[in-house]
């Protein structure tokens, strides 16, 4: 029998949680003290976990943590198709190789997370790959197009002529016969995800298991209050560095706090409303609030003492205007660089766009000195120190 201590219950219920079906289902099964098999699937799209998605992980080690079983599905044959919940465009697909390596990588920072000797790692392609045409033809028997393309997102791509791949509709059928393969109690995703997860159910009840509940959690906006997204460079990684990590949550709009503390923290529910109430009434001021969350989030991922040490670096470069002790180095080819490109090549900019915002803002220094045309060719020397942004520092080397 599992543990069944109503207030461990009430918590995994309600921390970041948006959507519970069936919740009264779901409850009672939890103080019945049974095993329950929980259900997570994630796709290697690419080679990190963003703090959205360990939000959903850290659920499930919390369920975990009270004795029912995590079972991850890896999605390598789910990501040639792409899963279209949150996307107003078709998405990328990675290469076989890609994803290979992807998948080799996120079970790595899994590790970081859950607790992978209690926990069930399997590839969908186990049971898609030899999927037979009349097996999926027989399940889609069960479903209509309208229903598959009702979504808000794939409306509006429709209504503004951008294409939808057929093979974008099949998602929700496949990722249903993911629960039906590992017999799922329980899935859990993010918010974007209710409608597969509802699909999921009458997948299962089709092939006669009792369907499963679900739970969806709140959307990690971006720490500039936009959608998380690779271009705008608005996230945070299980893999990036203390440094990072911290710097990013430093740099995280005021307004957004609270979400943060409660999805990428663990810090305990009543510290958080304490927290959270200190900042309603402006009796905190917002820099201790998220000097403290950075420590916890890069605790959660390095340790305590890179933490320790990332605090220490932050109070030596922000709050006494040092140089950081660890600059990375750039090996110039040239003494002379466009200012533009200079930025986009030692990575301080993602982009030529967002080098030349970044540079009409004022944002870049060299060795003290601001530079704001992003056409002038610029003159590099060894040793020389350039600034972008307030935490972003390369030294120079011809």
């Amino acid at each position: 029998m599992m543990p069944n201590n109503k207030t461990q219950i009430k918590e995994l219920l309600q921390r970041g949680v948006e959507h519970i079906f069936d919740r009264e289902h779901l409850e009672k099964r939890l103080l019945s003290g049974k095993k329950l098999r929980i259900k997570y699937g994630i796709d290697p799209t690419g080679p990190s976990i963003h703090l959205g998605r360990a939000a959903s992980l850290w659920k499930l080690r919390d369920f975990q943590d009270t004795g029912h079983k995590a079972v991850i599905i890896l999605g390598d044959f789910t990501v040639r198709i792409g899963d279209a919940s949150d996307k107003q465009a078709m998405r990328r697909i990675p290469t076989r190789q890609e994803s290979e390596e992807y998948a080799k990588k996120y079970q790595n920072q899994l590790a970081k997370i859950l607790d992978l000797h209690r926990a069930e790692i399997r590839y969908n392609s186990e049971w898609l790959s030899c999927l037979r045409a009349d097996e999926l033809l027989g399940l889609a028997e069960h479903f209509t197009a309208q229903q598959m393309v009702q979504r808000r997102n794939f409306k509006e791509r429709w209504e503004a002529g951008r294409p939808i791949g057929l093979q974008e509709t099949f998602y929700p059928l496949l990722q249903g016969l993911d629960s039906k393969a590992v017999k799922a109690d329980l899935e859990i995703g993010g918010s974007d995800q209710l409608f597969n997860l509802q699909i999921g159910r009458e997948v299962q009840r089709l092939y006669r298991q009792e369907p499963q509940d679900i739970m969806t959690l709140r959307m990690l906006v971006g720490t500039d209050g936009r959608k998380m997204s690779t271009s705008w460079g608005n996230f945070i990684t299980v893999l990036d560095s203390p440094k990072d990590q911290l710097g990013k949550i430093m740099a995280l709009k005021d307004e957004l706090l609270g979400e943060y503390l409660e999805l990428c923290s663990r810090l305990p529910a009543s510290e958080i409303m304490r927290l959270r109430n200190l900042l309603a009434a402006k009796r905190v001021n917002p820099i201790e609030v998220k000097l403290l969350l950075g420590q916890k989030i890069v605790e959660l991922y390095h340790g305590t003492k890179a933490a320790a040490a990332a605090a220490k670096e932050f109070e030596r470069v922000f709050r006494q205007k040092r140089m950081p002790s660890d600059m990375r180095k750039f090996k110039a080819r040239q003494k002379r660089m466009n200012l533009t490109d200079l930025l986009v090549e030692t990575k301080c900019a993602i982009s030529k766009s967002e080098a030349r915002r970044v540079i009409q803002q004022k944002g870049v220094k060299i060795d003290g000195v601001v530079h704001d045309d992003w056409k002038e060719e610029v003159a590099l020397k060894s040793g020389a120190v350039l600034k972008v942004g307030k935490k972003k520092f390369v030294k120079i080397a011809i």
